[in-house]
């Protein structure tokens, strides 16, 4: 699995910075490769292997006869004690030992989601960039369903970016035309105060945005909404872990309801593709404590 990266300019100032997965081996060699020298024939690669691409061989050793059947998690070049396993031209020696690792306790990640808020007030000053592509490398590692791996990450990462992103955004509000029917109120008046340098009511005044969208078109894609969705979660937990406030954008989508066009002219996608935004931005508000909810989870024993 690798992550690539690109940066267009648009238009002079607007910049759209993307991250797109992929599942593709980057270098000319075997999917799945052995060091027989170092593999102990345990069969933990094998027992692990979930699609069962992964056979024991007539002298022991695993064997890959059907590359179509692996669906790339790695998990049997996780699981090795030996390093014995090659992936897609990568060796262990390249990944990072587990133990290695600083791995959060299980009451600081409690903390966190207890810590958490939306932010909705953000200082007039961009994000650090260098840390914006520390986490855009980091969410290639987020879960999808079947491993699919189709997600794109479209990243707005600054006031200029933003300003331009608005810009389009009412232009193709004022621009629409769907017979007689007139935008609805929770939108258009937001969308006036927005063209008039007003209010930011739909962005917030947020100077950054990650939109994530999901190609269903995929036949490997079996779970596009929630893909997306999950991978959000996980940005935010790595924004916040970089002092980086954030706001799930829920009126992109309901805006995009209204106004389908938002898809292709505002955000460059295909109109049906599955997406969901996130503003980001560093926080104008600090809360010095947790809030207290009049009841815990509900849970249900089964």
């Amino acid at each position: 699995m690798d992550i690539v990266v690109t940066i267009a300019v648009v238009k002079g100032a607007q910049i759209c910075y993307t991250s797109r997965m992929t599942n593709q081996p980057t270098r000319e060699t075997a999917l799945f490769a052995l060091n027989g020298e170092l593999c102990v024939k345990c069969g933990a690669c094998v027992r692990d292997c979930a699609f069962r691409a992964l056979k024991t061989g007539p002298e022991g050793f695993p064997v890959m006869p059907d590359e179509a059947k692996c669906m790339h998690c790695q998990h049997c070049f996780a699981i090795c004690p030996k390093g014995a396993i090659t992936f897609s031209g990568h060796e262990a020696s390249e990944a990072e030992p587990v133990r290695s690792l600083a791995i959060p306790k299980p009451e600081e990640v409690e903390n966190w989601l207890k810590t958490r808020r939306s932010i909705r007030r953000y200082r007039d000053a961009d994000v650090d960039r260098s840390a914006l592509e520390r986490i855009l490398k980091s969410l290639g590692n987020v879960p999808t369903g079947c491993n699919a791996r189709g997600l794109t990450f479209s990243c707005y990462p600054d006031r200029a970016s933003m300003n331009a992103f608005r810009h389009r955004f009412v232009e193709a509000l004022e621009s629409h035309r769907d017979g007689g029917k007139l935008l609805p109120r929770w939108l258009a008046i937001p969308a006036i105060k927005l063209r008039k340098g007003g209010e930011d009511i739909l962005f917030r005044g947020a100077t950054g945005m990650l939109v994530v969208s999901s190609d269903e078109r995929n036949p490997a894609v079996t779970t596009p909404k929630e893909d997306v969705i999950l991978a959000l979660a996980c940005f935010e937990l790595l924004a916040e872990a970089n002092g980086i406030g954030t706001c799930w954008c829920g009126f992109l989508n309901l805006a995009q309801g209204e106004v389908p066009e938002i898809s292709d002219k505002v955000l460059g996608l295909r109109r049906g593709t599955p997406f969901y935004a996130m503003l980001f931005g560093l926080p104008a508000v600090s809360y010095p404590r947790t809030v207290v909810r009049e009841s815990d989870a509900k849970v249900e024993w089964r």
